[in-house]
């Protein structure tokens, strides 16, 4: 069950997220934000509580999040033309989205 509860709040979380992008009321797009801000924060303390309490929660899915950060790493940069389209300002967010993998890549190799 707590796999459940796991799969389904971060899938509501991304719609939240896709929603906040296309809404145009004002209201909503303060709301949806607050949402998908919030809830994983509140998962990961539920999580974190209940393994306290029962143990490491098994998922059936295994990831090797070193590899996944440095494949989104490699392709912010072969792609980096075709997202920015030559705006400063698009550049330098997504200088901004690659140093967050880099530092987060060189984090999980090196401090351990």
């Amino acid at each position: 069950m707590i796999t459940d509860l796991i799969q389904r709040m971060f899938a509501a979380r991304n719609a939240a997220h896709l929603e906040h992008w296309k809404t145009n009321s004002y209201a909503q797009h303060k709301t949806l934000g607050g949402y998908y801000e919030n809830v994983i924060e509140k998962v990961d303390d539920l999580i974190e509580a209940y393994q306290g309490a029962f143990g490491l929660v098994g998922m059936s899915e295994t990831n090797d999040v070193v590899k996944m950060i440095n494949d989104e790493l490699i392709w912010l940069n072969e792609n980096r033309s075709a997202i920015c389209k030559g705006v400063p300002a698009l550049e330098n967010i997504l200088d901004d989205l690659t140093a967050l993998h880099m530092s987060t890549l060189y984090k999980l190799e090196n401090l351990k």
